[in-house]
This record gives structure tokens, C-alpha cells and sequence, in this order.
């Protein structure tokens, strides 16, 4: 007879998005299925913008991700309130107090701090996100795809991260509500789509800050060496080691 034909079942790939295991620290890669999506999503994308690769603002930092990854961070939630609760932490006893590295905000306490100061954390973008649909039929259509192309696509750790840095406009793992939401909107303009200017705004205030702060605080000589070591790894990575496996950053105390 007539009617509608059942609806069709979400692909696997779609399914999988909202039942992802996490980590505590995030999605580290793609894996082989997710560059496929991706590899299939630029082609079939729009705007050939979207295939340009972003670091962190920290430049040192190992962590790079395609602006269309960045855009699949922001079409899935529209208020921090949406993914600030996070579950999932690592053993404190597991860090000596001095320590200052990127593992103490995965750590009860932080978050504790976190609610408390009414911040939204870095680390909770980067565990929850990946397990958030992703809804923003404007923003994808305004880079020429659906909601069921993004759907496919994992969010990764390096993705968040780089979006996190333009949405702090610094370094910071901890912005405050009414900001964190504020900046998320200046990243979508006039009718809903992706403003990838404003984006790039908040990540340059972030790189030029993070920098400027370097200087201020009396850490500029070093930066050069850094930089050197830096340079030369990239030209020569085989051959030459970057600056975190010579332990610089210990020997500058910024571990």
C-alpha cells in the first residue's frame, strides 16, 4: 500500500559517533575509518578552506587538526552547559604536587574547582563532545555538507583543543560560562552559518597573547632556542629531536 517508507537506520559510522569510548584524555586520533570520512568529506566539501590544518596556539604543542575537524567541535552543541559535567578523571595520587602538566586537569579536584569558579574546562570539551550529536544542519550546510556527513566524522582530542584555544583567547583550560558562550557565537554569523572569520580572531588573540606573555614574564631568550629546536625538527624530524623529547620544557619550568 501507500505511506511513507520506514525510516532509514542511521550507517554504522553515524551510530558509533554517539556510543564512543573516551578516554580520559580525549579521542587521540581519528583512526583509519575516521581519515576515510574525513578524506570524503573535503572532497565532497564546498569550501576548500576547510581542508587548511590548524595548531595549537602553543605552537610547540604535537596537536593539529583540519578546520572542517574544528567546525564538527562547534556544530555539536551550542552552549557550554551541554557537555561542562564530566565523569571521567584520573588518580590523583598519581601526581606529585608540584606537578604542572596537562594530566592535573584531568583530575577531580580540577573540576571541582572548575563548577566552583563556573568555568567550562578544556579536558570536559575534549570527553564529552565526541559522545554529542551533531545537530547544526546551518552551519553544515554552509560549508556544502549535512548533518549526516558530520555525524560520521569522530572529534577528536587536537580538534577541540585547537577550537578551545580560539573560544579562550589564550592558553586557559578554564573559561568562564557566559564567555565560553559568548565567543561560540561570534564563530557563527548572520544566519547560522560558520564565521570562519571570528574563528580565526579568537586563535589569533590566543597565539598573540600566549606569546606576548612569554616576553612579559621573562622567558623571551628561551623562546628562541625553542624555536631553533623546533625549525630544525620540523626540517629534519628523523633526524633531529623537537623540543618536548630534548626535555626543554623541563629545563624552562613549564612542564
Amino acid at each position: 500500500g501507500g505511506g511513507p517508507p520506514p525510516p532509514r537506520p542511521p550507517p554504522a559510522a553515524a551510530a558509533a559517533a554517539l556510543n564512543v569510548v573516551v578516554e580520559a584524555d580525549g579521542v587521540r586520533s581519528l583512526g583509519e575509518e575516521g581519515e576515510a570520512v574525513l578524506r570524503t568529506l573535503l572532497e565532497k566539501c564546498s569550501d576548500k578552506s576547510m581542508g587548511d590544518v590548524w595548531r595549537r596556539s602553543a605552537f610547540w604543542e604535537n596537536e593539529t587538526a583540519s578546520l572542517l575537524e574544528i567546525v564538527n567541535v562547534l556544530g555539536r552543541w551550542e552552549r557550554c552547559s551541554e557537555w561542562k559535567d564530566r565523569t571521567i578523571f584520573i588518580d590523583e595520587t598519581d601526581l606529585r604536587a608540584k606537578d604542572e602538566d596537562e594530566r592535573q586537569a584531568l583530575t577531580t579536584g580540577r573540576h571541582q574547582m572548575a563548577l566552583r569558579l563556573g568555568c567550562g574546562e578544556r579536558s570536559a570539551m575534549f570527553q564529552n563532545v565526541p559522545n554529542l550529536p551533531f545537530t547544526n544542519a546551518k552551519i553544515a550546510a554552509s560549508v556544502g555538507l549535512t548533518v549526516d556527513d558530520f555525524q560520521a566524522l569522530p572529534v577528536t582530542r587536537a580538534a577541540c583543543n585547537v577550537l578551545f584555544d580560539g573560544l579562550a583567547e589564550s592558553r586557559s583550560g578554564l573559561i568562564p560560562y557566559k564567555v565560553l558562550d559568548e565567543r561560540r557565537a561570534r564563530m557563527v554569523g548572520e544566519g547560522g552559518a560558520f564565521d570562519q572569520a571570528g574563528f580565526r580572531v579568537g586563535w589569533a588573540k590566543s597565539c598573540i597573547l600566549f606569546i606576548f606573555g612569554l616576553f612579559f614574564f621573562g622567558k623571551a631568550n628561551f623562546i628562541w632556542v625553542l624555536l631553533a629546536v623546533k625549525f630544525a625538527h620540523d626540517w629534519q624530524p628523523d633526524l633531529i629531536p623537537g623540543p618536548k623529547e630534548m626535555g626543554l620544557f623541563k629545563v624552562w619550568g613549564i612542564v
